[in-house]
């Protein structure tokens, strides 16, 4: 029993079309925004469990705000949270200045204060965070802390 060509490519026209548009999907370049927040993302994740030391940041231990400071340094990125180390309200005060804090609208990557400027972390999306507790780096909900959320801090690592 034989197919004949035409009939064979008729009936795998619809096979093949499939597979392009896979190739075309899978080649499509990944936005330098995405691979900015895939990279603090990943640093920052990398570190849970890692424990929680007064003024560290890292590799091996962390406070909050040496915690941020490694994950955005690590990624090559220390620029989007101004270039230095700053406590959690020096970072809220710098990036208020600049009109990028906020209580809604957070992005993964976005930075999370709480407290009133006391404890700071990242936002992983979807209500969670990481952040250096004193029981060391963890996931965290953003209702899940002591202190309560108080706001976000725009980094602008969005999606392009």
């Amino acid at each position: 029993m034989s197919i004949a060509p035409a009939r064979l490519g008729a009936r795998l026209a619809p096979y093949v079309a499939i597979l392009v548009a896979l190739m075309i999907v899978a080649a499509a370049p990944v936005s330098a925004a995405d691979t900015e927040v895939h990279r603090v993302v990943g640093i920052a994740k990398a570190q849970r469990g890692d424990p929680w030391s007064f003024g560290a940041e890292g590799p091996a231990s962390f406070d909050c705000s040496g915690f941020v400071y490694y994950s955005f340094r690590r990624a090559d990125l220390l620029e989007r949270i101004g270039g230095a180390r700053r406590t959690a309200q020096g970072c809220w005060d710098w990036f208020a200045h600049r009109g990028r804090a906020s209580r809604s609208h957070g992005r993964r990557g976005d930075l999370v204060i709480w407290g009133g400027g006391r404890h700071m972390g990242i936002y992983l999306g979807n209500g969670r965070a990481i952040s250096a507790l004193t029981s060391g780096v963890t996931i965290h909900r953003l209702d899940g802390l002591t202190s309560s959320f108080t706001t976000f801090l725009h980094v602008r690592l969005e999606r392009g």
